[in-house]
């Protein structure tokens, strides 16, 4: 059966984060479907097979995905998910992603530049031809019962990922999952790393559960490997054993 490829949606340039740098991953493009060759690496990999082993949920309802790349882990994310949206900042990477998962029904995939996609997210401000593809299902809406963040915050200016951290406080569905996964080398040209963006995150969601100003999200699971770093949190002051009735 053959397929017609999906539109892919876009947000208007002037929503354009300044700390993207999209001539930056234009160039990773340029000539290659797999710059960080997803589909050949050992590396990439075991890292994909450790994230979903670390999921406190065998399935969850309602999914995100920052960063979808060419869309490696967005397939393998989909078995676990109801309805997952898949976003990247950059054009070719959303269409090889739309391409890899055009199967895949419950899966829409879309172009925007982390923060500014988000907020229109959450405020309900997408416009056509974006909000057509959400509107036929609303479940792929905000909140969500998962969150992945995969190698993309450290490309952002700290402003900017404050903005996601105070994103996810109010869009992550009471007894979601937060997985934020990142390399712990520094990258040339830009000023955060992995160390740093998960720092950030553990200031950010290690909090005192007496503070009643944000949700009590627990610190699920921690894996410092030599290579990456990788945190789950979730939207419950309960550990995986008690959701269970095991302690």
């Amino acid at each position: 059966m053959s397929h017609t490829p999906k539109a892919t949606p876009s947000i208007d340039d002037d929503t354009q984060s300044s700390a993207y740098s999209e001539t930056y991953f234009d160039g990773l493009y340029s000539d290659n479907s797999d710059p960080w060759q997803y589909q050949t690496r050992w590396y990439e990999q075991r890292k994909r097979d450790m994230c979903l082993a670390i999921l406190p949920q065998a399935k969850y309802g309602n999914a995100i995905e920052l960063g979808c790349g060419n869309g490696v882990f967005s397939s393998l994310l989909a078995r676990r998910c109801q309805a997952l949206v898949s976003i990247d900042g950059n054009h070719k990477a959303v269409q090889l992603a739309e391409q890899r998962l055009i199967d895949i029904s419950h899966v829409k995939v879309i172009q925007g530049v982390i923060p500014n996609v988000l907020l229109k997210l959450k405020n309900g401000l997408l416009k056509a031809p974006l909000l057509s593809q959400l509107d036929d299902a609303p479940t792929y809406k905000p909140p969500y019962d998962l969150i992945i963040i995969s190698e993309i915050l450290y490309y952002l200016s700290p402003t900017d990922i404050d903005t996601v951290i105070d994103w996810i406080k109010h869009n992550l569905a009471v007894g979601g999952t937060l997985l934020c996964c990142h390399w712990r080398y520094t990258i040339d040209g830009f000023v955060m790393t992995g160390e740093t963006v998960h720092q950030r995150l553990q200031q950010a969601f290690n909090q005192d559960k007496s503070d009643c100003t944000y949700p009590a999200f627990t610190h699920q699971s921690q894996l410092v490997d030599s290579d990456f770093l990788l945190d789950i949190w979730q939207n419950t002051p309960k550990t995986v054993a008690m959701q269970e009735n095991l302690a």
